[in-house]
Parts: structure tokens; C-alpha cells; sequence
């Protein structure tokens, strides 16, 4: 991929021309003032967002209302906010880009859809539509090239057209035609504060993808009423207030990439003006698509926070550099689940800008020895050989990756894999890291390299409990099962249902293997500590395949014929199976750490044997900071 690619052909929307076809997608970072206007953070964020390369950058979720939502996201619900908004499509204008914003109602979004698109009185119906048309202008005066209502997923202009929950008897509910007038006449309020000054992408669930909900024809023929009104459609489908489809908005590692395409199609082909999808396309089926002429543009926004700079890598030929997404959905799990500001699993720097404004070649040049070879040591070998300094890094192993390697393994993490391959190739390939395969640290060899600082990445090791037949083929340790250095029996009993518990269960039941998973937790409270969506889509693929659970039970014993379990009323059982596979979790390895940590004052723990492991986020962002203080 390069210059020369179809991706990179520039693209007239409305009375404006894009670089290219490929669209930031908007998301909501919670980086903002809680006042909804700017700071620093998301100036920053955003300044990374417009220097990816992309065509067009659409800030996310920005709310019409007049009322503070207190919630940090931007707000342009008041004339004082036009300030802001212009400091931000100046940033994003530096670099190339359209200037876009999404536009929600942040009080009517949360609210249930039935009531909105029911009870609403005429007066609030029409104050709503000018809340819209009021924010559009003032986008407009701030010197923004496009706005993009957000008309899909459940949101204000869908909750309208909803054959499920508008029920209305007037002229905004019952027929086709009355549920689509809401829809139509905001779009006219719109065009009469910005005429063509401004481009209005609308975005659309082509499918909310329940029963009784809106289907893609019916949703096909709202496009074609209302594309003499906007300039460009965005194909997206599900709903964001059913938990079950979360998965469908934001497709995890599980779920195959470019999901809405065939969606997207049926209204390229229908439609007579540009379309966009959005939907887990990496660069790669971004070109195939646009290429084919299936869409017009492509919209993402996990790549990019991967890599701010993976699409100018891709027009300049060189996407082997990019770091890979691993769609583990962090980034998401954060604002969307936990509302905390937005970070990424790969990316350290992502959100973080203000804290690490640039990383420099430091005057005074140092040795530092890394232990380990896992994501946080190469994390952490490639910021010190940024800043200048000389890094050794000693791995036991015959190969880098750490435990990174276990969990790439399973057909469905190839985007992990992506990513572990990169890793070591950017750290083997730079002549600042000298890589000591095969040799395990001790103090002896680690002193004799004479460092100014020494970072630990020993990693943690596995919690396997001591059973009758501990050590027999019948016990295993999920680490060996994935690696396939064990093999197992057809009848399994997993033991622990995080989510490298339940991956293994998915990856052998698509073997053809029977599969029961056993936990002390309730069966709702699985995963709830963990990235949600992802674990949403994991126990639904793990029902398709026939995987059990027995929950609120511990593993008390293995025998001959089977785990014996033990229920919290101290009653006993026995699953027969062929083998369990431990999966409990991993302790931190405090004791190699100590027998390293007083060699040389400047030392740090990083990845699993910190104090906080197991995600790969901690990792990163472990592995990061060290190196960043050194």
C-alpha cells in the first residue's frame, strides 16, 4: 500500500474535498472539561488524531443540549462554546483534514427510547430539531467543514423512526411517512441556519439487529427520502442501549473485520450519493472495499489510536512500521463502560500526551539491562533506544513474546499475533537493543554488563494448586494446553473463567472438543471486572459451540475419574472428564524480582510481576513509563 492506492484518491463531500477516504470515526475520549469546553489533554488528543493522516477527523460525541451534562465530553449547546470549538478545527485543519463533529443529544440519549419518541410533547419536538440546528451553525461559525448526526444506534433521530418505540398518534409516529418526519425536518432546520457551508454526514444502523426492530430495507427507503438532504451516509447497525449488541458496535478480536459491509453496499448501490461504513477495518480491507467501489469512505478509530500514525505510514509505503490493534477494546471498555478517560492497550501515549509531550534523545546516555522478554521489556527496549540510550535485554527463552505468546496463539487472535509479530521485529531489527536469546539473568552475568539502570520484566507465574494427581497427564496448565505442548482428552473441565480460561474453552471447542468451565463466581459476574464488550461476545460464541458452566464451585480434588467440586455449602461432586486444565490466574514474581532489584539504584518492576499485571495495557504502560524515567 501506498501514494498510489485507491484509499488515497481525494473524495468531493458536499461543497468540500478530502485528502483521502478514510474518516477518524467519532468516539468519545472523556478527556474533555467537565464544563464540556477544552483543555490541554484534548487538545493534545486531538492534535494526535489529525496528524494520523486521515482524511477526515470527527470528533466525538458532542452534545446539542443547553444544559451542562457535567460529563466531559464537548458541549455545543451554548454560543461560548464557539471558541472552542474553532481551536479545534483549527488543530485539525493543520494537518490537512476535514474538520468534523458528531452531534448527539446527550440528556435525550439517555433516556428510554419510548418515552423520547412517545411522550415528548410537539413544543419539545420542535425544541429539539432547533437544538440540532442551532449547534450546526455554531459548528458552522467555528469554521468546521462537516457535522455528522447521529442517527443510528438508538439515538435521538432513530428513537423517532422506530416502528418499536414510537407509538405516537400524531403526524410524528404511526406511518412510515410520520416516522421519518422528524428525521426530515431537522435535517431542513439544518440546512436553513448552514445551507452548503457546511457537509452533513448522517450516520444510520442499517439493521438494529433485534427482533421488532428496524430492518434494512425499511431503513434503506429513510435513506433515499432523505439523501437530497445530506452528503454522504454512515453505515453502522445495533443499538447502544441493548448490552447483547455492544459487541456488534464494537467488534472485538472474535468477530470478523468489516462486519456492516454488505450493509454498506446494499446503500452504495441504492444510493446516489457518497457512502461510509465503519465496523473494524483496518487499512488493508479499508482498500479492498474502496477499491472495489462497495464504499466511498472508511471510517476507524481504534488503528489510529494504535498508531497515530498508520495512515501517513500507509501513503508513504511503509504499514510495515504500524503498530497493530489488537481489538481488544480497552479503549472503549474505559469510556463507555467505566467512564474513565480514554487509553490504549498498545499505545501508551494515546491520551496521555500533555504527561509525555515528546520523547527526546536524552545528552547523558545510558546501558540498561532489561530481564525478560515480554511485551512490557519490548515495550519499554524500544522507548530507551528512542531516547539514545543502549539496551540489553536477557530472555530465557529461545524467542521473545512472554506470555504474549500463549495468548496469541488460538486461530481467532491473529490480530494479536499481528501484534506480538511486530513487537519483536521492531525490537530485533534496532541496532540500539542487543537481544541475549537463550541465557537466563542471573546477578553474576546482569553486573558484569556494568548498567546504569536495570528494568524487571520477569513476568508472574502461573497458580497451580497441589491435587492428588498433580503432575499427571490428567492436569494440565492452560499456558502448555494453548501452546500446545500438552495434549488433552476429548471431555475437558477448565478451571477458572477469565478470559484466558474461556478463550481456551472457545479454541477447543471449535477442535471438536466437549467443554465444561467451572468458577467460584456467579455466572452473571463473569468477566464483570473485565473488558466487558469483549467478554459479551465471548460467552455468546461459547454458547454457539455447546460450552457448559458450573458455577459458584471450587476445584477441590482431581481423581481418576474426574475435578471434584465443592459447592459453597461444602457439598461434593465429581465431573467426569479426561482432563482439567488449570486456568487461576498468575502471582507476580516477587521473588525474582528481589533477587534483582538492589543491583543498581535506578530499577523497576514492569509488566506482570508489578505490582498491578495480567492486561496488556499494564504492560505497555509499565514498560513505558520506566523507560520514560530513565
Amino acid at each position: 500500500m501506498d501514494k498510489n492506492s485507491n484509499i488515497f484518491k481525494s473524495i468531493k463531500i458536499g461543497n468540500f474535498t478530502a485528502k483521502n477516504r478514510i474518516e477518524v470515526s467519532p468516539a468519545g475520549s472523556f478527556l474533555c472539561s467537565k464544563d464540556g469546553g477544552n483543555n490541554a489533554e484534548f487538545l493534545a488528543y486531538t492534535r494526535s488524531l489529525a496528524r494520523s493522516g486521515a482524511g477526515i477527523v470527527t470528533l466525538g460525541v458532542s452534545s446539542i443540549d443547553e444544559e451542562i451534562s457535567g460529563a466531559p465530553i464537548t458541549s455545543v449547546g451554548s454560543p461560548l462554546c464557539i471558541a472552542d470549538l474553532a481551536d479545534i478545527a483549527e488543530i485539525i485543519h493543520t494537518y490537512g483534514a476535514l474538520a468534523s463533529i458528531e452531534l448527539v443529544s446527550g440528556k435525550y440519549m439517555l433516556m428510554p427510547p419510548e418515552v423520547v419518541a412517545t411522550e415528548s410533547s410537539k413544543e419539545e419536538v420542535k425544541h429539539l430539531i432547533e437544538l440540532f440546528a442551532n449547534a450546526a451553525e455554531r459548528c458552522m461559525i467555528a469554521g468546521f467543514d462537516m457535522i455528522m448526526l447521529h442517527g443510528a444506534h438508538g439515538n435521538v433521530p432513530a428513537m423517532f423512526f422506530s416502528k418499536k418505540y414510537n407509538h405516537r398518534t400524531d403526524e410524528y409516529g404511526g406511518s412510515f411517512e410520520n416516522r421519518c418526519r422528524f428525521g426530515t425536518e431537522l435535517l431542513e432546520a439544518i440546512r436553513k441556519k448552514v445551507g452548503n457551508k457546511i457537509a452533513i454526514e448522517y450516520r444510520i444502523s442499517a439493521e438494529e439487529l433485534l427482533e421488532g426492530n428496524s430492518e434494512i430495507e425499511e431503513t434503506l427507503e429513510y435513506a433515499k427520502k432523505i439523501q437530497d438532504k445530506v452528503d454522504m451516509m454512515h453505515v453502522s447497525r445495533g443499538l447502544l442501549s441493548e448490552n447483547s449488541l455492544l459487541p456488534y458496535l464494537f467488534q472485538p478480536t472474535y468477530f470478523p473485520r468489516a462486519m456492516n459491509l454488505e450493509a454498506a453496499k446494499r446503500f452504495k448501490r441504492e444510493l446516489n450519493i457518497p457512502v461510509s461504513v465503519v465496523g473494524s477495518f483496518d487499512l488493508e480491507t479499508a482498500e479492498k472495499a474502496v477499491s472495489k467501489g462497495d464504499v466511498d469512505v472508511v471510517a476507524m478509530i481504534r488503528n489510529i489510536l494504535a498508531d497515530t500514525n498508520c495512515v501517513s505510514n500507509a501513503y508513504k509505503g511503509k504499514s510495515e512500521e504500524t503498530r497493530p490493534c489488537v481489538r481488544c477494546n480497552t479503549c472503549i471498555n474505559r469510556t463507555h463502560t467505566q467512564f474513565l478517560h480514554l487509553r490504549c492497550a498498545v499505545n501508551p501515549l494515546i491520551g496521555r500526551e500533555i504527561q509525555f509531550p515528546k520523547i527526546i534523545e536524552e545528552v547523558r546516555k545510558k546501558k540498561v539491562v532489561i530481564i525478560g522478554g515480554g511485551p512490557s521489556s519490548l515495550e519499554a527496549a524500544r522507548v530507551l533506544a528512542k531516547k539514545g540510550h543502549k539496551v540489553v535485554i536477557f530472555e530465557k527463552n529461545n524467542e521473545l513474546g512472554g506470555a504474549l505468546r500463549m495468548a496469541s496463539t488460538a486461530a481467532f487472535k491473529k490480530d494479536m499475533k499481528k501484534y506480538l509479530d511486530w513487537s519483536i521485529r521492531t525490537v530485533m531489527n534496532n541496532p540500539k537493543i542487543e537481544v541475549k536469546l537463550n541465557t537466563a539473568a542471573t546477578r553474576e552475568n546482569v553486573i558484569s554488563e556494568k548498567p546504569d539502570a536495570v528494568l524487571i520484566g520477569v513476568g508472574a507465574k502461573p497458580i497451580i494448586p497441589k491435587f492428588a494427581l498433580s503432575g499427571t497427564e490428567k492436569l494440565a496448565w492452560v499456558g502448555d494446553v494453548e501452546l500446545k505442548r500438552v495434549k488433552v482428552g476429548q471431555n475437558i473441565v477448565i478451571v477458572g473463567a477469565g478470559f484466558t480460561g474461556l478463550e481456551a474453552a472457545l479454541s477447543l471447542s471449535r477442535e471438536g472438543k466437549k467443554v465444561k468451565v467451572i468458577d467460584m463466581l456467579p455466572e452473571e459476574r463473569i468477566g464483570a471486572d473485565g473488558i466487558q464488550i469483549s467478554m459479551l461476545a465471548l460467552k455468546e460464541l461459547l454458547k454457539k459451540e455447546g460450552v457448559t458452566f458450573t458455577c459458584e464451585v471450587k476445584l477441590a480434588d482431581v481423581t481418576e475419574e474426574g475435578a471434584v467440586v465443592e459447592n459453597k455449602f461444602g457439598k461434593k461432586e465429581v465431573i467426569p472428564c479426561d482432563t482439567v486444565i488449570l486456568s487461576l490466574g498468575v502471582r507476580a514474581d516477587k521473588e525474582q524480582v528481589e533477587l534483582f532489584k538492589d543491583i543498581v539504584e535506578e530499577t523497576y518492576a514492569i509488566g506482570d510481576c508489578n505490582a498491578k499485571g495480567g492486561t496488556l495495557w499494564n504492560a505497555t504502560r509499565t514498560g513505558f513509563d520506566a523507560a520514560m524515567e530513565i
